[in-house]
C-alpha cells in the first residue's frame, strides 16, 4: 500500500517589533478595508469562533516553525536541527494587526539557543476552545525522535490552555489512544459532533477496533486534559481497507449543527494504476446527539487524492464538498451539501487555475468568500505562487476566478524565501477586526544560518492582499536566535 501523507495546514504575548515591506510594483498597492466591510452572515458557535487565546476580541494564531537542515551552510541554529519537525510559533491580533509574541511553544529536552541537537518538536496543530471557559486553546502532536536520524519518533498529543495571558508555556498530556500503524492520515480532527455548542476530538484508530475506525473525546477537557466522556465512529456494515485514510475533515454537510466526519480510503485495486493511479472512494460520517458518529449515505465513485470541505461554493447554505481534480480536466467537481447529506449529483467547480492547501475567507470585506492556494509553477511545479481567486455561485454549481498572484521573488515582499518553499502555510484570520480577513503564511527556513523563510503577513483589502506594509518575521522575531 502506498503511503500518502495528507496534507494539514496548522491554525495560530509582549509584541515584537516587525520588517515592514514598502510599496511594490505588483499591480497596485490594493486599497484599504472599505467603511463597513461585510461581517460574518452567521455569527460562530462559541466552540468554532476564531482562535482567540486571550479573549480579547482580537483573533489570534500559532503554526509550526520548520528548516531544512540538509540547505544550510555551517551550523544551523539547534531548534530547527530536524526538519519535519519544529517549535510553535504564536501570533497574537490587535490594533496593529497580526504579530508573534516572540517566545514559541517549545517544551523541549534542550532548550533554544543551547547549542546542542533539538530532541523534540510538534508537527500538527488545531485551535479551538477545548475546556469551554472562553478562551482559545492549542491541541498539538508532539514528536520526540527515538534516534539521531530522527525517522522513528514517539508521538503524543498534548494541550496548551488559553488564559488572560494568552497560551500557557506548560503542555498538558491529553490521554490518546493509539492508532494503527499504517494509518498516516494526520492525528486528528475537531468538531461539535454531538452538537452540545462544544468542542470534541476525534481520534483515527483504523485498524484497531472491528467496526469503529476512531474515538471521539467529547468536551470539554478538564485542566487534566481528560475529555467529558468518550464515544465511537461506527461502520456501516463490513469495510475492507479502513486501516488507512488519504484524507480526514470535518464539516457540516447537513448544516444540522452537529460536526460530520469526511473520509476517503485508499485502495489497492491494480487497476487504479491503470487508470491515472490511486482512487480513493468517499465516505461521509454523522455527527448524532446520541450514538457517535454513523456511517451515512456517501456519494458513489472513486476520485482522486486530495479532499476540500466546508465552504458554501454555491451559496446555497450547506458546506460543499471538493473531492479532488476531475479527471476529465475543467476545473474541479464538487459534491453539493443538503438538508439530508449530499445532493444528487455531481456539479463542478469552473477555475482559472487552482493550487494546493485552500483556504477560504472573506478578504476584500464584500461578505462573499475569496480563496488563497499555493500554485506550484515551473518545471515540476516547484516553484511556489500564492494564488487568490474570487468564488462566485453559478447555475451549475460554481466558478472560481484569478484575482492575484504573489511570487516569492516580488519586489515589495520583504525577507527572502526558497521558491520551493514560500507559501508552505496558508491561515487566514481577521488579525486586525477591520472586517477584511489576513493572510498569516509560513516556509521552512532554508539556505546559509537560516536566512530564507519565516512567516509573513498580508492584509486584506478591497482588491485582495495588500501588497504594501507586508510584514516579515524572522527566527529574531520569533524569539529563535540568540541576540
Amino acid at each position: 500500500m502506498r503511503s500518502i501523507r495528507a496534507a494539514f495546514v496548522g491554525a495560530a504575548l509582549v509584541l515584537t517589533v516587525s520588517s515592514c515591506g514598502t510599496d511594490g510594483d505588483v499591480g497596485s498597492s490594493g486599497a484599504g478595508c472599505p467603511p463597513g466591510a461585510a461581517k460574518p452572515r452567521h455569527a460562530p458557535k462559541s466552540w468554532d469562533r476564531p482562535a482567540d487565546f486571550d479573549n480579547d476580541g482580537y483573533p489570534d494564531a500559532v503554526d509550526v516553525v520548520l528548516g531544512e537542515p540538509d540547505t544550510v551552510e555551517g551550523t544551523p541554529p539547534a531548534v530547527l536541527s530536524h526538519g519535519g519537525i519544529g517549535p510553535l510559533a504564536v501570533f497574537m491580533g490587535g490594533k496593529g494587526g497580526l504579530r508573534p509574541t516572540g517566545r514559541p511553544l517549545a517544551d523541549g529536552v534542550v532548550p533554544p539557543g543551547s547549542g546542542s541537537k533539538w530532541k523534540e518538536g510538534f508537527a500538527y496543530t488545531y485551535t479551538a476552545d477545548l475546556d469551554a471557559d472562553s478562551y482559545s486553546d492549542v491541541l498539538a502532536e508532539q514528536r520526540i525522535p527515538k534516534n539521531e536520524y530522527a525517522d522513528k519518533y514517539t508521538r503524543s498529543m498534548v494541550l496548551f490552555r488559553g488564559g488572560p495571558s494568552g497560551l500557557s508555556a506548560q503542555p498538558i498530556a491529553v490521554p490518546y489512544p493509539a492508532g494503527s500503524a499504517h494509518t498516516e492520515s494526520p492525528p486528528t480532527a475537531i468538531g461539535d459532533f454531538n452538537g452540545d455548542d462544544r468542542a470534541d476530538v476525534l481520534a483515527p484508530v483504523a485498524g484497531k477496533v472491528p467496526g469503529s475506525i476512531g474515538q471521539i473525546l467529547y468536551g470539554p477537557f478538564g485542566s487534566d486534559g481528560r475529555p467529558a466522556s468518550t464515544g465511537t465512529v461506527t461502520v456501516r456494515g463490513t469495510a475492507p481497507g479502513l486501516s488507512y485514510y488519504s484524507s480526514l475533515r470535518p464539516a457540516d454537510i447537513d448544516a444540522d449543527g452537529r460536526t460530520d466526519l469526511l473520509l476517503t480510503t485508499e485502495t489497492d485495486d491494480p487497476e487504479d494504476d491503470d487508470s491515472g493511479g490511486i482512487h480513493h472512494p468517499l465516505r461521509w460520517f454523522r455527527g448524532t446527539t446520541e450514538d457517535g458518529m454513523v456511517e451515512g449515505k456517501s456519494p458513489p465513485g472513486k476520485y482522486s487524492a486530495g479532499l476540500e470541505t466546508g465552504t458554501d461554493y454555491d451559496a446555497d447554505g450547506y458546506p460543499d464538498t471538493l473531492p479532488g481534480p476531475s479527471p476529465e480536466g475543467g476545473g474541479r467537481l464538487m459534491l453539493r451539501g443538503g438538508p439530508d447529506g449530499f445532493r444528487p449529483g455531481i456539479q463542478r467547480l469552473h477555475v482559472d487555475a487552482l493550487g494546493a492547501s485552500m483556504v477560504t475567507g472573506d478578504i476584500t470585506g464584500d461578505g462573499r468568500a475569496e480563496a488563497v492556494s499555493t500554485l506550484g509553477t515551473g518545471t515540476y511545479g516547484t516553484t511556489r505562487k500564492l494564488l487568490v481567486s474570487e468564488i462566485e455561485a453559478t447555475k451549475d454549481g460554481a466558478r472560481m476566478l484569478s484575482l492575484q498572484r504573489i511570487s516569492h521573488n516580488d519586489k515589495n515582499l520583504p525577507g527572502a524565501a526558497a521558491r520551493t518553499e514560500f507559501g508552505g502555510t496558508l491561515q487566514l484570520l481577521d488579525g486586525e477586526r477591520d472586517g477584511c480577513t489576513d493572510l498569516l503564511t509560513g516556509a521552512a527556513f532554508t539556505g546559509p544560518a537560516y536566512q530564507r523563510g519565516g512567516f509573513w503577513v498580508f492584509r486584506g483589502g478591497a482588491d485582495g492582499l495588500r501588497t504594501d506594509g507586508i510584514r516579515h518575521y524572522g527566527l529574531r522575531e520569533l524569539g529563535l536566535l540568540k541576540t
